[in-house]
């Protein structure tokens, strides 16, 4: 089944193949803009038994979802959906034989699952919460952390302002510790097992981050949700509070007691009982690096944020995350000690660039945001070595955690990095290499664009506050700076760096002053 045009409205159908279940919620948009639930199914799997402990995806599971997906399709038919994002997490997204898992999937049920990355997972859910506070609790104005729970997977969000600072991504699931450990064992034991672990990564999330103590602390998750219900806090308009001496008590309630007497306790699934106590081990060093004694608890899963991603490409509204994306790129930039007036006038002059050759490039808006994070983080090598930084610069863009960029795009600016100065694109590059012909143009159109940018702050100290550029006839671009300025420096760089320039877009380039 492929996604096809929906009339206003939906109903939208969100399928999500997570670590131990796999989820289908049908959702038509109301004339208010709110979302109605119409219809949904859950069916248990147990892909992070495998995953976690086996590092693959058995054949018996293989044709278990392909199975489930067959029964959802049919109620999708019946409901009449029109629009359908399949999409599997953690567990998939880690399986060794992902591919095989996805095309058998696809075989079999007609369903294409899309593997959601970390990166996109926080982006959908920080805009789901943006919009499930509705400015409520201060978001906008102070600092945050945001924890969203999962079986397999824990993220942690670090916010400045209402924007995004940082994200981690660890693998530290409420389950798949337990499935990790591969024989049963006492709560006691697990905790003294999980409690050094969990507080180590979310103190070194904190390190990192390090955007002072954050004054809100919002959790997310399916075991996070419980908790509302377990403490019968009433529900606000998409959010629930709760405060740090209530939540003591719910994890002092739970503690060492068996997942089986939870379930029947509280009227709870087997997953959720799992969940409870290494849930409230998450969120309690958390609230160790916090300055606040409340817990905010948006009422939204990912299934929902997917819901509401799909209404606006609907609506043809524009991605309200690419400031998060800036500003995310920008403390990414900072933690390496990057020159940051030298990156922000690259990125300007690269830019500009990228305006005026919009006739000869025929590049994307997207891929403008991706030249200005290639921009921003082009040096951050330095903060290993002078020498070959570049290739570090390189290494450090691909390894970190870019929320809101796809693996892929991460990829190709890590890419165009690491041609921002010395070799051009070659055939002997495998990192090069790897990409189709199309994306290999585009590396090299971005990569031409910011090595020219480059050389016109060769010197570091900002000396052009305005450049104009032109295309001159149809062999040569125009860069003019007012002033009567010694330009031998920049004109050395341009020398050593223009050539890629030139064999992209056939144009000698001409830096010139103007009076």
């Amino acid at each position: 089944m492929s996604t096809q045009p929906a009339s206003p409205g939906g109903p939208y159908a969100v399928i999500d193949v997570g670590a131990h279940s796999v989820r289908l919620q049908v959702s038509q948009l109301r004339p208010d803009g709110s979302i109605e639930l119409l219809d949904s199914a859950e069916r248990p799997v147990p892909l992070g038994e495998d995953v976690f402990r086996r590092g693959a995806i058995s054949i018996r599971n293989m044709r278990l979802v392909s199975g489930i997906l067959r029964d959802f399709s049919r109620l999708m038919t019946e409901t009449r959906v029109q629009r359908v994002r399949a999409f599997a997490t953690s567990a998939v997204r880690e399986a060794e034989n992902r591919d095989f898992f996805l095309d058998n999937v696809a075989h079999e049920s007609h369903i294409r699952l899309e593997v959601l990355s970390a990166a996109e997972e926080i982006r959908l859910v920080f805009l789901a919460i943006e919009e499930a506070l509705g400015g409520r609790f201060d978001f906008k104005q102070r600092n945050a952390v945001i924890c969203l729970v999962g079986t397999g997977a824990t993220q942690l969000c670090f916010t400045e302002n209402g924007l995004l600072t940082h994200a981690e991504t660890a693998r530290l699931g409420t389950i798949r510790v337990v499935e990790q450990l591969a024989e049963p064992v006492s709560p006691a034991r697990l905790r003294q097992f999980i409690d050094p672990f969990i507080g180590a990564v979310v103190s070194g999330v904190a390190r990192i981050s390090d955007p002072g103590r954050p004054r809100l602390f919002l959790a997310l998750g399916s075991a996070v949700r419980a908790l509302v219900s377990l403490n019968h806090i009433p529900e606000d308009a998409n959010a629930a509070v709760l405060s740090r001496r209530r939540f003591r008590q719910t994890f002092e309630t739970v503690a060492g007691v068996p997942p089986a007497q939870l379930a029947v306790r509280f009227h709870l699934s087997d997953t959720i009982a799992q969940s409870l106590e290494p849930c409230c081990n998450m969120l309690d060093h958390v609230f160790d690096i916090t300055e606040t004694d409340r817990m905010i608890i948006p009422l939204i899963s990912t299934r929902d944020a997917v819901v509401r991603d799909l209404v606006r490409i609907e609506q043809g509204a524009p991605d309200a995350f690419e400031p998060h994306i800036r500003s995310a790129t920008r403390h990414l930039a900072q933690k390496f000690s990057a020159d940051m007036a030298h990156a922000e006038t690259v990125a300007a002059f690269a830019l500009r660039l990228f305006d005026v050759l919009g006739s000869l490039h025929g590049l994307s808006a997207r891929d403008r945001l991706l030249l200005e994070v290639a921009a921003i983080l082009h040096d951050v090598g330095l903060f290993i070595s002078n020498r070959t930084h570049h290739k570090h610069s390189f290494y450090l863009v691909r390894s970190s955690e870019l929320p809101g960029i796809s693996p892929e795009e991460q990829e190709l600016v890590a890419v165009v990095v690491r041609y921002h100065r010395r070799a051009m694109p070659a055939a002997r590059h495998p990192e090069y290499m790897a990409f189709p012909l199309q994306d290999r143009l585009r590396i090299a159109r971005l990569a031409a664009i910011l090595r020219v940018a480059d050389a016109l702050d060769r010197r570091h100290q900002q000396r052009f506050p305005r450049i104009e550029v032109e295309l001159h006839g149809e062999d040569e671009l125009i860069l003019a700076v007012h002033g009567s300025l010694d330009l031998t420096l920049e004109n050395w760089g341009l020398r050593r760096k223009a050539d890629l320039f030139e064999q992209v877009f056939g144009r000698r380039v001409n830096l010139v002053t103007k009076r």
